[in-house]
Parts: C-alpha cells; sequence; structure tokens
C-alpha cells in the first residue's frame, strides 16, 4: 500500500501537534506560575497569594489570616491547619484544581537559584529571580532567606527551587518581610503543613 503525499502530510501533522500537546503539558515553569493563586476577601483587605498543592488544598501566608471571608481564585477557602510557630496555614478550597506545586521539604544549597512568585497588589502575578542566602530568626521564628525583590500581594506566594532537570519544586511560602540587604524571608514548606 502506498501512500501519498497529502496523508503522509497528515500523519507528520498529528505527529507534531501531539509533541506540541506534550511540550505544553510537561512545562514545569508554567505548572509552578499556575499553581500560584490570587487571595481576596472582604472590602478593605487588602490581598495575598496562595500556591495549589493538590486539589482543594493550598496553602499560605498565616499573617494573611486578616483578610475576612477569604476567596482563592474567588472560591470560599477555609483555615483548616495553621502553624503554631510560622507564618505558614492551610486552606482548604473546595472546587480548586490543579496544577498542583510538586512539594520539596529539602532545603536549598547556599547560592541556589530560586523563583518566588505570587500577585503584586493583587493585580498580576510576578515572577522574580533570586538566590538561597541560609536561614534567619526573626521574632523567634526561623525562615529561610533569599535575595529577590517581592512587594505588596505576594505573602503567601510560592519559593520554588530550579533544577537542570527542568524539575521547579514548591520549597517555601513567600512571608515578604524584608531583612538586611533587600533579602526577602519565606516559611520553607514543612511536613506539617502538608499533612492537611
Amino acid at each position: 500500500m502506498t501512500m501519498t503525499l497529502g496523508k503522509k502530510r497528515w500523519i507528520v501533522a498529528g505527529v507534531l501537534a501531539i509533541l506540541a500537546i506534550s511540550a505544553y503539558a510537561a512545562n514545569p515553569f508554567a505548572d509552578a506560575r499556575a499553581s500560584v493563586r490570587l487571595v481576596t476577601g472582604g472590602p478593605n483587605t487588602g490581598s495575598c497569594s496562595a500556591v495549589v498543592i493538590a486539589p482543594n488544598q493550598a496553602l499560605t501566608a498565616k499573617h494573611c489570616d486578616n483578610i475576612t471571608d477569604m476567596l482563592v481564585d474567588g472560591k470560599p477557602a477555609k483555615i483548616v491547619w495553621s502553624s503554631p510557630t510560622e507564618d505558614v496555614m492551610s486552606l482548604s478550597v473546595p472546587g480548586l484544581e490543579c496544577p498542583c506545586a510538586p512539594v520539596s521539604t529539602v532545603r536549598p544549597a547556599l547560592d541556589e537559584t530560586l523563583l518566588f512568585i505570587g500577585w503584586l497588589y493583587g493585580d498580576f502575578k510576578m515572577t522574580t529571580r533570586g538566590e538561597y542566602l541560609g536561614r534567619v530568626q526573626d521574632e523567634g521564628l526561623n525562615y529561610g532567606v533569599g535575595v529577590a525583590p517581592t512587594g505588596p500581594g505576594m505573602s503567601g506566594g510560592g519559593v520554588f527551587r530550579v533544577f537542570v532537570t527542568g524539575d521547579i519544586p514548591l520549597v517555601g511560602i513567600i512571608s515578604a518581610k524584608s531583612v538586611d540587604g533587600g533579602a526577602v524571608r519565606y516559611v520553607e514548606v514543612s511536613k506539617d503543613a502538608l499533612r492537611w
């Protein structure tokens, strides 16, 4: 059986379409960005960010609990766990779907590249690149520290490691209080935050 030139073109076009879909579906950077969602609420309560880690579950900064009638991507959110010692809490958000951030509880190496992703002023999603500087204690709490520009509304957003393999796992939640030298602190993701 011989194939006509037209059939060959359709086969090639089909293979290229499948490859294009596969490449899009396996884009860890796009998935990391898409996993960071906007947190809003009642009037005059500001905004924060949150990271989807599983269907119906997100992590955010505990100091975002001042947002009344909390919504994540417009869906009602309920606080199901709040760390007694760190600036992180877990939210139940029925109807919240993936992409979900893969999570790593392994601390980055010094000077390792990190991505900080959050909703600046609640208006647009911002991604900044920084490096891991180590740990700092502030007001009795331990934080990871990276150098990266952040701003209001990015609290609760994600801190992601960047591997040469292309993997981009979540390693922290932005706390966003600047420390010496323009560095920003974040809460490292713990197993306690993931169990809810």
